[in-house]
């Protein structure tokens, strides 16, 4: 029987939610393989890059506190089939006790 997801853990969710994202991610390059350009495969892999940083010219944000400076960067892209990963993901995770 599924446990309903306001009864679990918040970090194993999010958790879930990542491998899901990894798991669209390689699902995505895979049909990145395939031979051709149509417009299904074009449908499929199209991502928006979402987060911190100029990751066009491989620039991260620069810190610079005069006696600490550190970089900082963060980039993660959407497409369906990392919704998709997503999804099965949390459907897997919803028969988890």
């Amino acid at each position: 029987m599924a446990v309903p997801l306001m009864q679990k853990r918040f970090s194993t969710m999010l958790l879930v939610v990542l491998v899901g994202i990894l798991i669209g991610s390689y699902l995505n390059t895979l049909v990145e393989m395939i031979p051709g350009e149509n417009v299904v495969k074009t449908f499929f892999t199209f991502s928006i890059p979402f987060g911190i940083g100029d990751f066009a010219n491989n620039r991260p944000v620069l810190i610079d506190f005069n006696a600490i400076r550190f970089q900082l960067g963060f980039q993660i892209r959407f497409s369906l089939l990392s919704i998709g990963g997503i999804l099965m993901s949390l459907y897997f995770f919803r028969w988890y006790k």
